[in-house]
């Protein structure tokens, strides 16, 4: 018969429960139902040998009643260390996206456009800046800088498609999804600023 395997992950939460704060059981025992069933089992039998309830009877109450978790196009982080690993993941996705206005920089200023090149290349630097600022600290500012420059960047893309003899509709289409992607991960941050 075939067993489930569990990665050592998986199985680190047997370590873990066990040292986790009175206020951290509390909340495993309010997600209980999302955790794996032995999660929560564990969780339980260590709140009970810690008096934090007295039976099971007691995670009936409305203070350990299981929270639904509702669907959210931006949903919250809870966790400040999780908050700050997703916004420094995005904020190196912006860094990936510089990449782009920098070599076309490069790439203008080497075919002749100097002052075009020139532009689009101090665009990107100023984004890469942007981005990497994020992934060392959160601020708004930042935030606010790439925002802009999106749309910036947007109208540009747009202008050199509609001045070019040969538009085709999926250009169009990937620059929006590309721009509507970036505007979610930018939003997304804001959105999970601590308070």
């Amino acid at each position: 018969m075939w067993q489930k395997r569990y990665s050592k992950r998986e199985l680190d939460f047997r370590e873990d429960i066990p040292n986790y704060s009175d206020e951290q059981l509390i909340e495993v025992l309010k997600m209980r139902d999302h955790y794996q069933p032995e999660a929560a089992k564990l969780a339980i039998q260590e709140a009970l040998k810690r008096g934090i309830i007295h039976s099971e009877q007691d995670l009936f109450s409305e203070e350990y009643r299981c929270h639904e978790m509702r669907f959210s196009l931006f949903p919250k982080i809870k966790k400040d260390r999780n908050r700050i690993k997703i916004r420094r993941s995005i904020a190196r996705s912006m860094v990936i996206c510089s990449v782009l206005p920098v070599v076309y920089g490069l790439i203008e200023m080497k075919n002749g456009s100097r002052w075009e090149g020139a532009g689009i290349l101090l665009f990107g630097l100023l984004w890469l800046f942007c981005s990497a600022q994020l992934i060392k600290v959160f601020h708004v500012l930042f935030i606010r800088c790439l925002m802009s420059g999106t749309v910036l960047g947007v109208s540009y893309i747009f202008y050199r498609l509609i001045s070019s003899q040969t538009t085709v509709p999926m250009d169009f289409f990937l620059v929006l999804v590309l721009a509507g992607l970036i505007f979610y991960g930018l939003i997304f941050m804001l959105r999970n600023a601590r308070n």
